[in-house]
């Protein structure tokens, strides 16, 4: 039995129709996970830990967390920062004398989640670098410098938790499996005081240098 393929003068065979479609069939099995192995993202993950600075008195400290790769572009870094120098007993405000609330007000510790959009771009044969910039949020810690001691905190340079959102960017370079990464964070909080009763918003800066290691 033949079925007439019009003017070309082409006759398809039931067998051997049936031999291009097995042919096609076993083609598009055997393609598939090879195209899908090579969208997968392998995981990739980078444990980080360094100083980090704000102004302020004992204004360094640790910070370190983990940033864990979602996507090709978005990454996850979960972390936090700590001032373990305390701030003198016999510290004095340096400050204007005019200084309003939130002048007084000073990072000392805090833990976040910051998501991290990747700026795309080609990397070198021998080193790797990376630029994210980020937005997030988590608590904080701040110290009260205020001279007058208000009375929501326990002592003069008493800390007291607040939420905070943070927006910044960090940026890496790698050789092989260790590198470098620097960042910059802006954490924006609002304070209650309540002596006398009032409420403030707050930005601090904070900069940070550490050491990562990726696996």
């Amino acid at each position: 039995m033949t079925v007439s393929g019009g003017n070309d003068g082409y006759t398809a065979r039931p067998l051997e129709s049936a031999m291009l479609m097995a042919a096609a069939t076993a083609l598009f099995l055997t393609s598939a996970p090879a195209a899908a192995q090579s969208m997968a993202l392998d995981p990739q993950n980078r444990a980080h830990v360094g100083l980090n600075y704000v102004s302020g008195p004992s204004g360094f400290g640790i910070t370190g967390g983990f940033d864990s790769r979602l996507t090709r572009i978005i990454a996850l870094d979960i972390g936090g920062f700590a001032s373990p120098v305390p701030i003198a007993d016999d510290y004095e405000w340096t400050g204007s004398a005019d200084a309003a609330t939130p002048a007084y007000r000073q990072l000392r510790h805090g833990i976040y989640a910051s998501p991290g959009i990747r700026i795309p771009h080609a990397q070198p044969k021998t080193w790797a670098w990376d630029v994210f910039a980020r937005a997030g949020g988590g608590v904080i810690w701040t110290a009260n410098l205020s001279p007058d001691a208000p009375a929501d905190t326990d002592s003069d340079y008493a800390i007291r938790p607040d939420p905070s959102g943070m927006v910044g960017a960090d940026a890496l370079v790698r050789f092989g499996k260790v590198g470098v990464r620097a960042s910059g964070k802006v954490w924006m909080f609002d304070v209650l005081q309540t002596t006398p009763a009032a409420n403030f918003f707050v930005v601090r800066p904070q900069w940070g240098i550490e050491a990562l290691v990726q696996w």
